[in-house]
């Protein structure tokens, strides 16, 4: 089965770690697949899949951006430009499909993001055309809310279930990740629409944890921020 972390943030965003780092972590993991996911930026992800291609490592990298929308953030995977925020969901899921990308419904009922102006969809999932949904994120916070989202996909959504582990420092990789048949981005895709793909999420979380709060302290990230995606019509742009 391959193995695909499908949510990660980089210091483009409000992430603590280089995408260098990420990659280096991913190949010591023995991830066949990555989605840099950054708030509103594809940079960090466009760096990423030429360093991947010119270090020849054995890792595929996604483009992929968190979006701030109007409603709530998800996620855009396999995109070829950056989608601006705070458009409403439905207009930025469309935009997603424009480009061929995937959307999907990431912590779409975390009370604990929702807090920071952080939070995912929520019902909206049922009504707009998500590809995919995160039944498995990687925060210590998020356990009542990946039980939550997988009971409510399994009777009423019905989408491919993904995990990722929402990763803000290079410890975090790989916390919660997507198990899918095959190794390559291809197959991956494949699995999310045909709805093959299963997650898995780490039950150790205290060494990331107290990664987080190391870089934190060192003021390595802007969480609740522009950065972190929590932002106002003035950085709509």
């Amino acid at each position: 089965m391959g193995r695909a972390d499908l949510h990660i943030h980089s210091d483009h965003s409000d992430g603590a770690a280089t995408v260098a780092q990420i990659l280096f972590r991913a190949r010591h993991l023995g991830l066949d697949v990555i989605a840099i996911t950054d708030h509103n930026e594809i940079a960090g992800a466009q760096e990423a899949r030429r360093l991947a291609t010119r270090w020849q490592l054995p890792v595929q990298v996604i483009v992929g951006e968190e979006v701030t929308t109007s409603e709530g953030h998800l996620v855009g995977l396999f995109l070829k430009e950056r989608i601006r925020p705070l458009l409403t969901a439905a207009a930025t899921v469309d935009e997603i499909h424009r480009q061929g990308g995937l959307a999907v419904a990431v912590h779409p009922f975390s009370a604990w993001l929702k807090l920071f102006d952080c939070g995912g969809v929520g019902r909206l999932v049922e009504r707009l055309q998500f590809d995919a949904i995160e039944t498995a994120n990687g925060n210590i916070t998020e356990g009542w809310s990946n039980a939550w989202t997988e009971s409510y996909n399994r009777k009423v959504t019905h989408l491919a279930g993904v995990g990722g582990s929402d990763a803000h420092t290079e410890v975090a990789v790989g916390q919660a990740i997507t198990l899918f048949p095959g190794t390559d981005v291809q197959m991956l895709r494949r699995a999310i629409y045909y709805k093959t793909t299963s997650v898995w999420e780490s039950p150790w979380k205290l060494g990331a944890v107290a990664d987080f709060v190391r870089n934190h302290l060192k003021g390595k990230m802007d969480l609740f921020g522009a950065k972190g995606g929590a932002i106002s019509q003035s950085h709509a742009i």
